[in-house]
């Protein structure tokens, strides 16, 4: 049976799949002009080699990783994926020895600096800092031809300078964590409800869907709500949020994906 979307490189464009996002494990593979990358890699080498499969990846076709910040649910799978199919990760120096990259035998480790544009192949990517509890947390805008993916999954609040970088892209991957209300009745210790709330911590549903409606633009087709908490929010919570905070504001809402932690999104194209 023939995969719809397949492993053959597209030429043009740009195009992502979700692999999965939440608390277990969070990672993106995005490919444009021949060049297929993972953003993040926190499912195990196991994990993440099924779900590339998946969505019709050849795992020995990806080209790089580029990684966020330390946590497990970020890293988990990084270093023994890059030692096994021989690929550089792309992390800042902070960030690769809170995780152990070198240590645990990563193939080959390529430092970035927030701020400052790299290319991987036909990509463009520019690290920007975001605020969240890890040593050096950045998100990301992978760019290639005339099409632009802003990709920030753990932040405690947004400020102009993540807001900036986010605007006008044609698909973006944001953090929607949790509802407050869930949140505060839960079960979580009342410390880690307030590191959650914190200024580092995670984005609530109200909040994402403020930042999604200021930074989207007309060229905006998609919006990814990304590591929505399985304890302490539901998708139709998320989604109401994001919607009520664009009709309030006279607009029309993109296209809006909640993604899932268990099954890798379909394909999204620019």
């Amino acid at each position: 049976m023939t995969v719809p979307d397949g492993d053959a490189r597209r030429p043009m464009g740009i195009r992502l799949a979700v692999l999965g996002s939440g608390s277990a494990g969070n990672a993106t593979c995005i490919e444009g002009g021949g060049t297929r990358i993972l953003l993040d890699a926190g499912f195990s080498c196991r994990e993440l080699v099924a779900r590339l499969r998946a969505v019709g990846v050849d795992p020995r076709r990806i080209d790089a990783l580029a990684i966020t910040h330390e946590h497990a649910d970020h890293v988990r799978g990084a270093a023994l994926f890059s030692k096994t199919y021989r690929v550089p990760i792309h992390c800042t120096e902070r960030t690769a020895r809170a995780a152990s990259l070198d240590r645990q035998g990563a193939y080959a480790r390529v430092p970035i600096e927030p701020g400052v544009a790299f290319a991987i192949g036909a990509l463009a990517l520019v690290p920007f800092p975001v605020p969240h509890d890890a040593v050096e947390t950045v998100g990301y805008v992978v760019s290639c031809d005339e099409g632009r993916v802003g990709y920030a999954t753990d932040l405690g609040h947004a400020p102009e300078e993540a807001r900036r970088a986010l605007r006008g892209c044609d698909l973006l991957i944001l953090e929607s964590n949790h509802d407050v209300d869930l949140l505060r009745s839960g079960p979580y210790p009342e410390v880690v409800k307030q590191r959650v709330l914190g200024r580092h911590g995670h984005l609530d549903n109200e909040t994402a869907a403020e930042v999604m409606c200021e930074v989207a633009s007309e060229r905006t087709t998609r919006i990814v709500l990304a590591h929505l908490s399985r304890t302490n929010n539901r998708p139709d919570l998320a989604l109401l949020a994001a919607r009520r905070s664009f009709e309030s504001a006279g607009r029309r809402p993109p296209r809006l994906h909640p993604a899932e932690q268990g099954t890798p999104s379909p394909w999204f194209e620019a």
